[in-house]
């Protein structure tokens, strides 16, 4: 998809501890991270609330592992409208994947632009 920067020294435990316990989540998470980069090339990523965030210049992105699935959470998806995303927070909205061939990379990258566009 394109070339990924590599990971931190704290991004890469963080993937290795979730690829030993949930090794779907593992290639969710290595999905979307290329995903977030492919349409955000400029994002800079950080492990942050136990997940990899991303920021241009303001945070827009993070994706987290949970028990049975991960989130793609966009900071200011409540301003999206579409009626897709999940979530009813005041600023927060999320997209949720349980499996890794499930990621429409082109409907995702969508998100992902538009989400770094607003920060």
């Amino acid at each position: 998809m394109t070339n990924l920067p590599p990971l931190s020294a704290e991004g890469e435990t963080l993937l290795d501890t979730i690829g030993e316990k949930k090794p779907t989540n593992h290639a969710i998470m290595l999905a979307l991270r290329a995903v977030v980069f492919a349409y955000a090339p400029n994002a800079s990523e950080t492990v942050k609330y136990g997940g990899l965030h991303y920021t241009h210049g303001r945070p827009f992105c993070g994706i987290f592992s949970h028990s049975a699935h991960v989130t793609l959470e966009f900071s200011r998806g409540a301003e999206f409208h579409d009626g897709i995303l999940l979530g009813n927070g005041t600023y927060r909205r999320h997209l949720r994947f349980t499996d890794p061939a499930a990621i429409n990379v082109e409907q995702v990258g969508a998100y992902v632009a538009k989400a770094c566009e607003l920060a």
